[in-house]
């Protein structure tokens, strides 16, 4: 039950990160996240829109 449990959680996560960056693929760009020593930095090809 566990690993079923670890499983449908993982894929909560990721479902999630999908959605957001469908939500917001036109403004993201870059991306930063800091929590204690951890730095997550997240940077996408994007173009300069005029």
């Amino acid at each position: 039950m566990p690993k079923r449990n670890l499983l449908y959680g993982l894929m909560v996560v990721c479902f999630t990160m999908l959605i957001f960056t469908w939500i917001v693929r036109d403004t993201l760009c870059e991306l930063h996240l800091k929590r204690g020593n951890t730095e997550l930095t997240v940077m996408l090809a994007c173009e300069v829109k005029r």
